[in-house]
């Protein structure tokens, strides 16, 4: 399930980002946004397996399906959605 709603977003994601950013910055956006999370990847995995060490897993992963419901519910309601 992961899997398959990372790829129907990726593709909604990017056509937005591109339509948005003019094209001169095109390139800089891109790269910015790529280390922006290859560093959150370097630093969330190792603070979510700690947390799921100290609180056990099936907390941690309640703690991140309530984090996705409230950005998922925020974004419902903002003007994101109309973009």
């Amino acid at each position: 399930m992961l899997g398959l709603s990372m790829g129907a977003e990726n593709a909604n994601e990017l056509g937005y980002r591109q339509s948005v950013t003019p094209d001169d910055l095109q390139g800089r956006m891109n790269a910015t946004l790529r280390s922006t999370n290859r560093a959150m990847i370097v630093i969330g995995a190792p603070l979510g397996g700690l947390a799921a060490d100290a609180l056990g897993d099936r907390a941690v992963l309640w703690a991140a399906a309530l984090g996705f419901g409230l950005v998922a519910a925020g974004l419902a309601v903002s003007p994101f959605r109309a973009a």
